[in-house]
């Protein structure tokens, strides 16, 4: 058995829908989540900015002794997270195999579709990750950035930005919707209803983070023991800001809200 916390790290909100799902599917464990709105959106960053980012998040998230590390963001995944392997000696989890696999599963066509961040889609991750489970798949890639600053920014009415960032899609012709950016799960009811007319089924990794996540606890014999569990949210933003949007994408709070420096 293993008490310690699970370590959650994105570029700002969006992890939180990871979050969610690690929290339903594995109450008793303890989590501590750290959100870099400081320097966000992580998307249109170069590849040494991005890895230099998120090796701060897993050294902070090291020093507050997980257990492993779930990278709840799809462009730290697509761009940092093989070199940072190599460089510390924790478990690290990412969110683009999880979600591919699932996608493969789900689609009856082999024809599936990937909304990103640009640095997300321009490392081509998701094209390799659906290829290695499937060989037969055609895969559309799409860069939608106004997606991510609409959902950090609160934006009220969602809807024109979806559309505007979804229209080249209405004219293709896939079955399976990748959602690869953890924001996006955030609007996923809104993005579906753009895409009603053509039956598509919408994939969001965390489901399939969280059954590796439970492998691996397994395999390891580290699952918590008891329910005096803790989660904990930190933010180089600002904390109330933080903390609305906590409430409003978890439906609750964190334990303990602290901003940092990194």
């Amino acid at each position: 058995m293993d008490n310690r916390p699970i370590g959650l790290l994105d570029s700002g909100l969006g992890g939180l829908s990871v979050l969610k799902q690690v929290k339903k599917i594995l109450p008793r464990e303890s989590t501590i989540y750290i959100g870099d709105q400081a320097h966000l959106p992580y998307g249109n960053k170069s590849v040494n900015e991005i890895i230099q980012l998120t090796k701060k998040l897993v050294d902070f998230l090291i020093k507050k002794d997980v257990k492993l590390i779930v990278f709840a963001c799809n462009t730290a995944t697509a761009t940092a997270m093989t070199t940072i392997q190599q460089q510390v000696d924790i478990p690290i989890i990412g969110v683009i195999s999880a979600g591919s696999m699932i996608a493969s599963a789900q689609t009856k066509t082999n024809k599936i579709a990937v909304i990103a961040t640009q640095a997300t889609i321009k490392s081509g991750a998701y094209e390799k990750a659906l290829k290695l489970v499937n060989n037969q798949c055609e895969v559309i890639s799409l860069a939608t950035p106004q997606l991510v600053p609409a959902i950090e920014n609160n934006v009220l009415d969602l809807q024109p930005v979806i559309h505007e960032s979804l229209q080249v899609l209405q004219d293709k012709c896939f079955d399976t919707l990748i959602l690869g950016c953890t924001h996006y799960p955030l609007i996923q009811n809104q993005i579906a209803q753009e895409l009603t007319s053509q039956h598509i089924e919408v994939v969001d990794p965390a489901e399939g983070i969280c059954q590796q996540i439970t492998q691996l606890l397994k395999q390891h014999d580290a699952f918590a023991s008891h329910n005096a569990h803790f989660n904990y949210g930190y933010t180089t933003g600002s904390k109330e800001a933080f903390e609305q949007a906590a409430q409003k994408w978890l439906g609750q709070t964190f334990d303990k809200i602290k901003q940092v420096k990194l």
